[in-house]
């Protein structure tokens, strides 16, 4: 099963969010077991570091966490293809878009967001790292 995790489920877990810190730790440990495919699009990882140097005031902090990152998840490319057909969308959020349509490309079966509303506009599944545990168990 591969799923796109959304950089505010990544970000839940590194920067220790509460409430949701838990349920996201546990979709990560899923995808660490390899008992799900997990990906972060390219463009998430870039903004991932930049939002957790900016929390910790650490670039060695950030590198930790997305070292870790890489060690957990896989990166999906974000071709010249993925850019231009978000881009043409037109979406309110571009970077969202752009997230869906590379999810889209590799064939991810859902979108694990805490912010649903953000890509309905997009035809893919959504699921709450909670409502993914639910199903997934």
């Amino acid at each position: 099963m591969k799923i796109m995790c959304d950089t505010n489920v990544i970000l839940d877990v590194l920067l220790e969010r509460e409430p949701f810190v838990e349920d996201s730790c546990k979709l990560l440990r899923l995808c660490e077991e390899h008992r799900v495919d997990g990906f972060v699009s390219a463009s998430s990882v870039t903004d991932i570091f930049y939002l957790v140097r900016k929390h910790t005031h650490s670039i060695d902090l950030a590198y930790k966490a997305v070292g870790k990152l890489l060690e957990i998840v896989k990166v999906c490319s974000v071709t010249n293809d993925d850019v231009l057909t978000a881009f043409q969308r037109r979406a309110k959020d571009f970077e969202d878009c752009l997230v869906a349509t590379c999810a889209k490309s590799i064939h991810c079966e859902s979108i694990i967001t805490r912010n649903k509303k953000d890509f309905e506009e997009f035809g893919i599944l959504l699921l709450t790292p909670t409502e993914f545990l639910q199903q997934f168990s």
